[in-house]
């Protein structure tokens, strides 16, 4: 009877331990429809609190997310909304964004058109690139916009103001809920990971207008996920 009751505890503990960590990495379950009221703690839904409160930019990041399916139901019906909200304040990037959406007819939640931004051809990724995309791009997303609320999110600057030297300590010893890969990782390849994360906040300045990094076939978020970008969100395992 004790030891059965000893591994009740431990399956407790055990189920705890697995809802504490998917928690910490807000993984999301169930339908995404309306991402950011039902989900406060995502990277959208803050930004979407700001953008509801007129913030030009956080307009415009909202646009660029549900453009791509950035840490939310992909819906280009309504980037499109967001874009013209934040263009109308005189956003650059919004206004950008807003004339390559029209001229290339990329409206509705479907797939992109064979027009437009997603006509570019795909280049293979660099070596930084590839292992951002398996092993980071989970909590700080496939293009820079964090799916992680707790995670910087590259393409907005932010954390990008640190030296190289602090940046290769954080991934090299690990950071707050980071874990540290200097034991899973060469410094080659760790600094190749450094040298794609300076180039984010560029890529997301150029806006919707360029081939932007889906899914690997398998990537990391305390565990590997499946393929496509609502793959952190849903739990299905490759």
């Amino acid at each position: 009877m004790l030891s059965a009751g000893i591994a009740r505890i431990t399956w407790i503990a055990l189920g705890v331990l697995l809802i504490s960590q998917l928690t910490a990495c807000s993984v999301p379950r169930g339908n995404w429809e309306d991402a950011g009221s039902s989900l406060p703690d995502t990277t959208f839904g803050k930004f979407l609190e700001r953008a509801d409160a007129g913030d030009a930019e956080s307009q415009n990041v909202v646009g660029f997310m549900l453009f791509h399916g950035e840490g939310v139901r992909r819906d280009r019906t309504r980037a499109q909304v967001w874009f013209q909200r934040a263009a109308t304040q005189g956003n650059i990037r919004a206004r950008r964004n807003l004339a390559i959406l029209q001229s290339a007819g990329e409206t509705g939640s479907g797939p992109p058109s064979k027009t437009g931004s997603s006509a570019t051809s795909v280049q293979a990724p660099s070596p930084g690139q590839a292992l951002y995309g398996k092993y980071c791009a989970g909590c700080h997303g496939f293009n820079g916009i964090s799916s992680y609320v707790h995670s910087p999110s590259f393409a907005l600057g932010e954390a990008l103001d640190k030296s190289d030297g602090e940046l290769m300590r954080s991934l090299m010893r690990g950071k707050g809920e980071m874990p540290n890969w200097d034991n899973k990782f060469s410094p080659d390849q760790l600094q190749h990971v450094l040298r794609f994360v300076r180039t984010l906040r560029a890529r997301y300045e150029l806006g919707i207008g360029q081939s932007l990094s889906g899914a690997p076939p398998v990537f990391y978020l305390f565990g590997p996920m499946s393929r496509e970008h609502s793959a952190y969100r849903g739990l299905s395992a490759d």
